[in-house]
């Protein structure tokens, strides 16, 4: 038996003793092991195909389409199970305290799911060198295929939280786009990018400025008293490459460059656009954390007042793309507010950290607190 194939049969056949453990189990928590077992197969691949790399990339890449052949063996004997009727003991819906608690290990699949798609997108120019990209496209477009039947099933069965559940498919399926249009041809063309539809450009715009946040808090993070006078100036030049895309971004939504017609994007969209945003906002909270941590080490050079200068800059940027983005998501504008003032908030306590190369950040959010 080939290595593959006795893998994916070692993977059926564990799943296949867990359904005979968990026959005495309720309908939502075998729902929910059901989706552990898809979430921790989606999460291994992540890490497997995390560590693949220009020298390992002709034994490792073919574990991509092995990977997402193991899962999508999973989804679809599950929705199989759904169908026939073999996940509940009765057929009626869930309730609806049973179908939130599906929506919530709904939940945790798709920020696992897109977390490992967002990383196989990242390795496409490495795997473009091996040929993989085609086996993968295919484990792609399979995968969509299997992931929107499960989709029509699970939802039948917790009709109650149908529009939350919709949602997540909905942010999983234009991760899933990305990823297909990336590997439908070894070199990407910049012309894919005007084949897009609305959403899937602000989500890519949001991946890109997300990433970047992202890498500049992996580099302040890595900065000590010893690298600090050569690395400190990172922080600055940082700031202003997410600057330079917030604002290139902004001018596109304000001149039309994103979308193919005037009219405010469904509300639908509106919060997948919203999810992209929340994303961003955690991360780049982490980001400013992280810098606002560094404040003590680098008082000791001169990078504080560069990087006070690159904060405010940052803070117009954003109040600015903030004006822009809610313009276009106006039955989301609420949802956004708050992503948008709670990241002005932390802001404000890296402007004001700051400010001063002795500022102390406990007086600081002391400040911020009472004038909120």
């Amino acid at each position: 038996m080939a290595s593959s194939s006795r893998a994916l049969y070692l993977f059926i056949f564990s799943l296949a003793l867990c359904h005979s453990v968990n026959a005495g189990m309720s309908n939502v928590e075998k729902i929910q092991l059901a989706f552990k077992q898809i979430t921790t197969a989606s999460d291994n691949l992540r890490k497997e195909t995390q560590l693949i790399n220009i020298i390992n990339a002709p034994l490792q890449g073919s574990k991509i389409a092995e990977g997402f052949a193991k899962i999508i063996s999973a989804i679809a004997e599950y929705t199989i199970k759904i169908n026939e009727g073999g996940v509940k003991n009765d057929n009626s819906p869930l309730p609806d305290a049973d179908a939130k608690l599906v929506v919530q290990s709904l939940t945790t699949f798709v920020q696992v799911h897109q977390a490992l798609l967002n990383v196989v997108i990242g390795k496409h120019g490495l795997l473009t060198l091996i040929p993989f990209f085609e086996p993968i496209r295919l484990s792609l477009v399979s995968l969509e295929a299997t992931i929107d039947a499960f989709a029509f099933a699970l939802i039948a069965e917790i009709p109650t939280q149908k529009p939350a559940a919709d949602v997540q498919f909905g942010s999983l399926s234009v991760t899933l786009q990305v990823a297909i249009t990336t590997y439908s041809s070894p070199i990407l063309e910049s012309n894919n990018l005007q084949e897009m539809n609305t959403t899937e450009k602000i989500v890519l715009a949001f991946k890109q400025i997300t990433t970047a946040s992202d890498n500049l808090r992996k580099e302040v993070q890595l900065i000590n008293i010893i690298n600090a006078p050569l690395q400190g100036f990172k922080i600055a030049e940082g700031f202003a490459k997410i600057i330079s895309a917030i604002a290139e971004y902004t001018i596109k939504i304000n001149e039309g460059g994103v979308k193919n017609y005037n009219s405010p994007l469904p509300d639908a969209d509106a919060q997948i656009v919203v999810q992209s945003l929340t994303t961003f906002v955690q991360v780049h909270q982490a980001l400013l954390n992280v810098v606002i941590g560094k404040h003590g080490l680098l008082t000791l050079i001169p990078f504080f007042e560069p990087i006070r200068l690159s904060l405010v800059s940052l803070e117009a940027t954003i109040d600015a793309f903030a004006f822009a983005l809610i313009a276009e998501i106006p039955t989301q504008k609420p949802a956004a507010d708050v992503q948008f003032g709670s990241l002005s908030v932390t802001l404000q306590v890296a402007i004001t950290t700051y400010s001063s190369p002795l500022a102390k950040l406990g007086e600081t959010m002391k400040e911020i607190a009472i004038s909120a």
